[in-house]
């Protein structure tokens, strides 16, 4: 993947590396960290990391470092949105400063 700096959400690594031999353990490697970060969201986030937080990696950033174990990039944004739906969407305090409209409708649970 070359450098690049148009910034992109983390969905976007999984389609970009459909067929090629890229794998979520690059996520961590600060050399692709910092060559990446301008173009995909998700390494931009791992980049400010590295930068405020020193010391091993899987010590400070967990859960990011486990992330980085699992096998394809699909399994990384699954897992990502259904975290993200936990954590954020199905939290009163958040979902209620959301507008609902066209892009997100809300039908009530029966």
């Amino acid at each position: 993947m070359p450098c690049a700096s148009r910034a992109r959400g983390p969905a976007v690594l999984y389609i970009a590396t459909i067929g090629s031999s890229t794998v979520p353990a690059i996520s961590i490697d600060p050399k692709t960290v910092d060559c990446e970060h301008r173009e995909y969201l998700y390494l931009g986030g791992i980049k400010f990391i590295f930068e405020m937080k020193k010391g091993p990696f899987f010590e400070h950033s967990r859960q990011l470092y486990d992330i980085s174990g699992v096998q394809t990039w699909e399994k990384v944004n699954k897992g990502l949105s259904k975290m993200y739906d936990v954590e954020v969407l199905s939290k009163s305090p958040v979902v209620q400063h959301l507008v609902f409209g066209s892009l997100f409708s809300f039908e009530p649970s029966l």
